[in-house]
């Protein structure tokens, strides 16, 4: 029986998993749940923290939380640094990005139009700048993160920059030519993928 990836039918935490599954040929079932179907799983008891991503091994034992699914996997598959400094390089860009996504989720649950608005100067001007600017210096020049191969934030990076949610910072891409460079070899790498995957709005 294959693994068993759960989330709902969005690619949010669960993205970059799927697509770290695909690049290393892991077969998979991609079980995309509604929400009757995540209020079972609530209620099995087989969901440890009672959220998705959730990812079920062959053996049935079933993993949780989103970024540490993706390191189990990264490990596992070769795409997670086994020299601790390289490690702490991926781990450290993926905290920073996942604080630049909350600036995201600012604008998308403002209480009111006014702060919505206030939130999108802030993300435009201060947010998008300087995480762009300094992703772009840890990159350095590289086809990836990880160097000649990704490793766990690429996937991390490379399913936030392939979603719809990347049209609202292309303009700051379009700014960096490393990060650009990065993104468009990302498109390339999963042309496949991308062209036959479920259409999400985020």
């Amino acid at each position: 029986m294959p693994a068993k990836l759960y989330y709902f039918d969005l690619y949010g935490r669960a993205e970059a998993i799927r697509m770290i599954l695909t690049h290393a040929k892991v077969e998979f079932e991609d079980v995309r749940l509604n929400k009757e179907q995540f209020g079972e799983m609530v209620a099995s008891g087989k969901l440890e923290f009672n959220q998705v991503p959730a990812f079920e091994m062959e053996d049935g034992k079933v993993l949780t939380q989103g970024v540490s699914i993706l390191r189990y996997l990264g490990a596992k598959h070769g795409y997670y640094p086994t020299d601790a400094l390289k490690a702490w390089e991926a781990d450290s860009m993926i905290d920073a990005m996942s604080d630049f996504n909350n600036t995201m989720r600012k604008i998308m649950f403002a209480p009111n139009e006014e702060a919505k608005a206030a939130a999108q100067k802030e993300f435009a001007e201060v947010h998008a700048p300087t995480f762009f600017t300094r992703a772009e210096k840890r990159l350095a020049g590289q086809k990836y993160f990880g160097g000649d191969s990704p490793n766990v934030f690429d996937f991390f990076f490379g399913s936030f920059m392939t979603s719809p949610l990347a049209a609202n910072f292309q303009s700051e891409i379009d700014k960096h030519s490393g990060i650009k460079a990065s993104v468009e070899n990302w498109n390339v790498v999963f042309a496949d993928y991308l062209a036959n995957r479920p259409k999400c709005s985020f």
